[in-house]
């Protein structure tokens, strides 16, 4: 019995160092796969598009705040995400 249970908490280990990079991989495949929004209706504003790059932009820092507000807007599900954290954030601070 006591193998049993060492396989079993073996491998309830390995589920949990594997399944963030799952996650992770989904959420990389998904974000190749799925369309870029343009327009957030819940949000009521423009969703950020891809930047085009210039040498001065890349230089001076703008470029690479773009693209991390790209990435910001164009996350797979962001609309669940940002929900959630409202949420929690509510659930949170009723305390």
């Amino acid at each position: 019995m006591g193998k049993d249970n060492k396989r079993t908490c073996a491998a309830i280990q390995n589920m949990a160092r594997v399944f963030p990079l799952l996650f992770i991989l989904a959420m990389f495949i998904l974000h190749l796969a799925l369309p870029d929004k343009t327009f957030s209706k819940e949000e009521r504003r423009y969703l950020a598009q891809w930047p085009v790059s210039h040498i001065e932009k890349v230089l001076n820092g703008s470029y690479e705040a773009k693209v991390e507000s790209y990435f910001s807007d164009q996350f797979p599900f962001r609309n669940f995400w940002v929900h959630i954290q409202e949420e929690s954030n509510q659930n949170l601070f009723k305390r």
